[in-house]
């Protein structure tokens, strides 16, 4: 049966629920700027009615919980962006560093290949001059310089970026290490019934700081959460994580192992780890063989050319160029084979000393617009510079398009879990007045306890 006595409970639990939803309310105001932070709400729900009659009557309010306002798919897809844009934005860094090697204007492979040729189209007017076959020479020199030094530039980022790999690896090992910890408090915080909202902010933080590095995929279960590389590989399996290992490959960069000894360097993608993998294993690679390429087939064609002519000596031309047998290291081991300028073999006949005997200049030329196996020397100096602006060009789009993705998404994220000072300041006054209501209840019920004691009396 209703009485005073039901009432006044009715209004205690009142006065606790509008107590619990201020002091939410105050937690939600003081981390409006704390990142990570997700909005907490109080769960409230109507306490069961109670049968008098033909009349049911309402026991009040429970509270069931205090809950974190997240969308978890939506955190979903804030990671895989994360991830994707860390992987075009080490792309972008690693790039750019390169791209210096190939400049579209001063002293380049291209500027250095052209000269050469300029300068054989000089010595054409006057075979017999020593200081136009000298400048020959020079420019030869310098397109060597061209080759060795841009070989070794491309060594340089790769050597750097092994380094990248280490650094990224160690970084996954702390932040899984971590994860795995948080999934232990969290278990800890649901046996004991307490709110996790705290964790789960911190444990979500650290799956993105982990999507920054490498690509994951992150499942919730009742032992906490799974977290996974894109390839499959555990790093966080509830309260245990599982270290990544790096060693030296047979290619003598840094390859990244599972915890079962498995080498896992080519599955990992995205993340700042996935992107440096990628320039290091496949764009700089890429680069290197264009150049050996062209290395290797310009300086088999010149020397070819040579070899059909007669140097100022009458002597049948001999290579101008020294090259490894392989097309693989031949911009690294480019060499100029004589520094001597009688050896331009210039003259088509055998007679030495020969006026204006400059026969076979036109087969030297024609070298630079031959069709060679992969093109002209001019196409392929060209494709150089196209190639690695194209790689950079494709990576910022890239890096810039998911950025403004991730930007759209972290806004959606924002207006839903994030803490709106006019609506919390709203709030406030709501469950202020619901709190003075329910105190004037209680206040009033008093009042008629009293008055009905002292009629008693």
């Amino acid at each position: 049966m209703s009485s005073l006595s039901s009432s006044l409970a009715i209004a205690s639990q009142s006065l606790q629920a509008q107590e619990l939803e201020i002091q939410v309310t105050n937690n939600n105001i003081a981390n409006v700027n704390t990142a990570g932070y997700t909005r907490e709400t109080v769960n409230l729900a109507e306490a069961g009615a109670i049968q008098e009659g033909s009349v049911s009557v309402g026991e009040g309010v429970d509270i069931v919980g205090v809950n974190s306002v997240r969308d978890n798919l939506l955190t979903l897809r804030i990671q895989q962006q994360t991830s994707q844009q860390s992987s075009a934005q080490a792309q972008v860094n690693a790039l750019t560093q390169i791209e210096s090697l190939f400049p579209t204007s001063g002293t380049s492979l291209s500027s250095s290949l052209s000269s050469f040729f300029t300068s054989l189209s000089s010595l054409s007017t006057d075979p017999t001059s020593t200081a136009d076959r000298q400048t020959v020479l020079q420019n030869a020199q310098t397109v060597v310089d061209q080759f060795n030094s841009i070989s070794a530039g491309l060594s340089g980022p790769s050597s750097g970026l092994d380094t990248n790999v280490d650094t990224d690896v160690t970084q996954v090992n702390q932040l899984s290490s971590e994860a795995a910890s948080l999934n232990v408090q969290l278990l800890q915080q649901q046996a004991a019934g307490q709110s996790t909202g705290t964790i789960t902010d911190q444990l979500n933080q650290v799956e993105t700081q982990l999507a920054t590095l490498t690509n994951i995929t992150v499942t919730h279960t009742s032992q906490g959460d799974s977290i996974v590389t894109g390839n499959g590989t555990p790093l966080v399996i509830g309260s245990q994580s599982y270290a990544l290992r790096t060693a030296i490959g047979t290619d003598g960069h840094q390859q990244v192992w599972d915890s079962n000894g498995t080498d896992i360097t080519s599955a990992i993608s995205g993340g700042d780890l996935g992107g440096t993998i990628e320039v290091r294993d496949t764009q700089i690679p890429a680069l290197q063989n264009s150049l050996d390429t062209l290395a290797n087939q310009f300086a088999t064609a010149f020397n070819a050319a040579q070899e059909q002519g007669y140097d100022q000596n009458g002597n049948a031309g001999a290579a101008l160029f020294t090259i490894p047998t392989t097309v693989a290291g031949s911009a690294a081991g480019i060499s100029l084979a004589t520094t001597d300028p009688t050896a331009i073999a210039a003259s088509s006949d055998n007679l030495a000393n020969t006026s204006g005997s400059n026969g076979n200049v036109a087969s030297l030329l024609a070298v630079q617009n031959a069709s060679l196996a992969s093109g002209s020397v001019t196409t392929q100096s060209a494709n150089l510079i196209y190639q690695i602006g194209n790689l950079t060009a494709t990576a910022t789009a890239q890096s810039t398009a998911i950025t403004q993705s991730l930007t759209t998404l972290n806004n959606q994220q924002g207006s839903l879990s994030g803490v709106s000072i006019d609506q919390e300041s709203a709030n406030l006054i709501q469950f202020q007045q619901a709190y003075q209501a329910a105190a004037k209840v209680i206040s009033t019920i008093q009042s008629l306890f009293e008055t009905t004691i002292n009629m008693i009396s």
